[in-house]
């Protein structure tokens, strides 16, 4: 027998309102923990972890096995974004490990005169490295002011010790014994050996030259440019000028010069030229005056002996009669070309550069350049026509007559200024620190 109950109204009313409380409280509940989730994520992510400001620091490496500098200044320099704008900045991911990294397409918008090799041919141009801190200044026995791209110069009075007494290269009035100072400049280019020109007088002024060309002056002009004391005379002196360069090519070269009375270059450890009036590897006690090779001197056979190949400590040597320069042309067969020597572009040699005066008067010098087989000047002994010699330089700067006269002022015999013509265009041998 089948039994049939039915709920009350008030039973069945009290049911629902359960059910409907119940699923309130649910919906209540998801809300919370949503709205808690929220809270806590904007919490730690939009308040606590907020990207500081980017920042760049300047890194300056150690100078672990660099060749000492004058006077070394290490500058450290932070350069700090500026304030951020109120657009959302992008976030950067670094990844530990290798991926590829996406980044915006940037157009760079080009002007229609623009040539494709544009910046090809002002990169070979200017040579790579080179910038505005190689300088652009200088001229006569160099400047007083450090930096750039220069070879530093130090002054030498062979008449005098350190202590400013006389050497034995001195004479009773105080001029230059010349056979004591060819004898010294004999012993020091045999070997460049600094200990030679140290035990004589050195004022403390140095000079930096970026390049070595002096028209014929008074001898009493580079004693005053390095600030000598009045016992200094202007004869009997020397003036050191070294460093290393950096070849802006591959090559042959060779120098060539003139220097009244002597002027040597050592390149890579190697003597490549001796130029000027007095050659003192010719010294030789038991023939005086044999190293005077001028038309006034006791060896005025050097010169053939030279171009027959015959001397050869100066095998390859050659005189070159060059236009504007009479005074040397007359008295000491023109310019020197010396040894040639080979070089690899950005590869870094060493350089050093003596210029001498030995009994006073009149005094200058001129140091050019010739790559033998790329741009050559002379041939069969002469020189081509229309063509010039490169300028030996370490720098932008090259000789301004006008101002070379300026400088000069006062030094200048009679008035007279023997110019050698040279190629403004020269490549730049940087000096490397």
């Amino acid at each position: 027998m089948a039994i049939h109950i039915q709920m009350s109204e008030e039973a069945e009313n009290a049911l629902k309102r359960d059910a409907l409380r119940n699923k309130l409280s649910s919906i209540g509940a998801a809300l919370g923990l949503t709205l808690g989730g929220a809270a806590i994520l904007f919490t730690s992510v939009i308040l606590i972890a907020v990207e500081p400001e980017a920042e760049f620091i300047g890194y300056t490496p150690p100078a672990e096995n660099l060749p000492p500098r004058p006077n070394p200044t290490v500058t450290q320099l932070t350069a700090k974004s500026s304030p951020p704008s109120t657009a959302v900045a992008p976030s950067v991911i670094v990844s530990a490990g290798a991926a590829p990294v996406a980044m915006a397409q940037v157009d760079i918008p080009m002007d229609d005169t623009m040539d494709d090799g544009m910046s090809l041919d002002i990169g070979l141009s200017m040579d790579a490295g080179l910038g505005d801190s190689l300088g652009d200044t200088g001229g006569g026995m160099g400047s007083a002011q450090q930096g750039g791209s220069n070879l530093t110069g130090t002054f030498y009075d062979m008449k005098l010790t350190r202590a400013k007494s006389r050497s034995k290269a001195a004479n009773k009035d105080g001029g230059a014994n010349t056979d004591e100072i060819v004898k010294i400049l004999q012993a020091f280019t045999r070997n460049w050996d600094p200990s030679v020109l140290g035990r004589y007088f050195s004022p403390s002024q140095k000079l930096n030259s970026p390049f070595f060309y002096v028209p014929v002056v008074m001898a009493s002009y580079p004693p005053k440019a390095f600030k000598c004391p009045p016992e200094v005379k202007p004869a009997g002196w020397a003036a050191l000028y070294k460093g290393k360069v950096k070849a802006p090519k591959s090559g042959t070269f060779r120098f060539v010069g003139v220097g009244d009375d002597f002027l040597a270059v050592r390149f890579n450890r190697e003597t490549v030229l001796e130029a000027g009036y007095i050659i003192p590897s010719l010294y030789d006690p038991k023939k005086p005056n044999n190293y005077h090779i001028s038309k006034f001197g006791a060896n005025r056979g050097y010169r053939q002996e030279v171009k027959d190949g015959k001397y050869r400590p100066h095998k390859g040597y050659e005189f070159i009669q060059y236009p504007n320069i009479k005074i040397w042309n007359d008295e000491i067969a023109g310019l020197t070309a010396g040894k040639t020597f080979t070089v690899k572009e950005g590869q870094e040699y060493q350089i050093e550069i003596l210029i001498s005066e030995i009994p006073g008067g009149k005094f200058g010098f001129v140091l050019l350049i010739e790559d033998v087989k790329d741009n050559p000047v002379v041939k069969n002994g002469k020189v081509i026509p229309g063509r010039k010699f490169d300028i030996f330089r370490t720098n932008f700067a090259i000789p301004n007559q006008e101002e070379l006269k300026q400088m000069t002022k006062g030094f200048l015999p009679g008035g007279e200024m023997q110019w050698p013509a040279f190629e403004e265009d020269s490549p730049i041998w940087v000096a490397v620190p």
